[in-house]
């Protein structure tokens, strides 16, 4: 499915709906495509790798993209550029086969110039077909800006698994998710996270991707007994000394950890 209807995505850049996909929904366009910096990027390894990826489509034309656009950059910046457990990227889909060049002018003139960028390479790089994936497993409905959050399950049980992962209760723990041979399809947990239509809501991004990061780390039972304070991290692992407006995470030398929510 290389062509949807114009028609049909100028209309769906007006209509909002907050939906849902497909139960083990798991898109497979996303292979070895190349951002507008020419490095390579696929879905599979992300998730292989454990990382929430942000996938957020736009169209050239469409005012909700450009008014989402510093917010889709404020997530980047603010979870570590793409270094840390969340990974996000950014896809036009419009007509015409846009090319790198148009893509890239497109995101610095409105506010997104650091985010991994993906153009239609002018008719070879099929964006359009990936983001056609969410459309037809997501409703068949919505408008844009589109974002979506995605996951991978790991594998808790067999330390030969490719996709093992250790302190992961709150995923597959009964080894139906492991990979054993590399091209083998991940599991994901779903597509966890779902905007269809108008401006993004950066605050209700950032507040489900603070729910993911918790899961992802092992809070460990907590035992009442004395403990020592070892380290405070933030969201993306990194040793920091406490600051106010934050979301840490203190570490005990009992293997527990706490969040922190520092106001003052």
């Amino acid at each position: 499915m290389k062509k949807l209807a114009f028609g049909l995505l100028l209309m769906m850049c007006v209509l909002r709906i907050n939906g849902q996909c497909e139960e083990d929904f798991t898109p497979q366009g996303f292979i070895d495509f190349l951002d507008t910096n020419g490095y390579e990027h696929s879905l599979y390894e992300y998730l292989l790798a454990g990382k929430i990826v942000v996938a957020d489509f736009y169209l050239l034309t469409c005012g909700s993209c450009m008014s989402s656009a510093p917010c889709i950059e404020e997530i980047y910046q603010d979870y570590g550029h793409n270094t840390g457990e969340v990974i996000v990227l950014a896809f036009d889909v419009g007509e015409g086969d846009s090319t790198d060049e148009v893509a890239e002018e497109w995101a610095q003139e409105h506010g997104m110039p650091n985010v991994p960028n993906f153009s239609q390479m002018g008719g070879e790089q099929d964006t359009e077909g990936f983001w056609g994936e969410f459309y037809f497993s997501c409703g068949q409905n919505g408008g844009f800006a589109q974002t979506y959050i995605i996951t991978g399950d790991f594998c808790c049980g067999d330390p030969s698994a490719l996709n093992y992962e250790t302190g992961c209760y709150a995923y597959c723990g009964d080894n139906t998710c492991c990979i054993y041979e590399e091209g083998e399809a991940v599991l994901t947990s779903g597509v966890s996270y779902v905007h269809q239509g108008g401006v993004v809501n950066c605050n209700e991004i950032r507040n489900h991707l603070d729910n993911l990061l918790i899961e992802i780390i092992d809070l460990g039972d907590h035992i009442n007994q004395p403990k020592k304070l070892i380290n405070t991290i933030n969201l993306f692992g990194q040793s920091i000394v406490s600051t106010s407006n934050n979301i840490l995470f203190n570490v005990y030398d009992d293997g527990s950890v706490e969040k922190n929510y520092i106001i003052k």
